[in-house]
């Protein structure tokens, strides 16, 4: 798998959860920590 952006990466987590994934999906999907993904979701 080719490395993300944290742009490209913030807005697939952003993406992912408006889905309806769960916190923990996400980590596990995307293959990052619990921070991240509360970043991304906190972000713009």
């Amino acid at each position: 798998m080719l490395p993300k952006s944290k742009v490209d990466l913030y807005a697939a987590v952003r993406r992912d959860s408006r889905a309806g994934l769960s916190q923990r999906a996400l980590q596990r999907k995307d293959g990052v920590g619990f921070l991240t993904v509360k970043k991304a979701l906190e972000s713009v």
